[in-house]
């Protein structure tokens, strides 16, 4: 139903804002995703309808990891992830920061996980 009120489809089939959501989405100076790499394609589509992405003012931040993502069975996309993790870049709108310190774990117990992870986690 909140894809309803906010995406409609243009006379290309396009899906656009609708006024809801163009309204809704000058109230939001940022839009902050954590576990992102578990949304899916409606929670993508609702977040850009309220986000400045539209109007290319971009004002959303995501934070997930693609190796953690367990809610394939209530449809969650990493693809959608992995798409702008491959695409952002260190400048311009769309920016990629990597967080890559590990203060939890020791690192003999981080380089055997890695290990054990590079055999088994591939893009395919």
């Amino acid at each position: 139903m909140a894809l309803r009120i906010l995406v409609e489809r243009d006379e290309a089939g396009k899906a656009c804002p609708t006024v809801a959501a163009k309204t809704m989405s000058e109230r939001f100076d940022e839009i902050m995703i954590d576990e992102y790499q578990d949304s899916n394609l409606i929670q993508e589509s609702v977040l850009t309808a309220v986000s400045g992405i539209w109007r290319d003012e971009p004002n959303v931040f995501m934070v997930g990891d693609v190796k953690q993502s367990i809610y394939r069975f209530r449809m969650a996309c990493p693809d959608l992830f992995m798409e702008k993790y491959e695409t952002y870049g260190e400048e311009g709108n769309a920016q990629r920061i990597d967080l890559a310190k590990n203060f939890r774990s020791r690192r003999g117990i981080l380089d055997a996980i890695n290990v054990l992870f590079a055999g088994l986690m591939h893009k395919e």
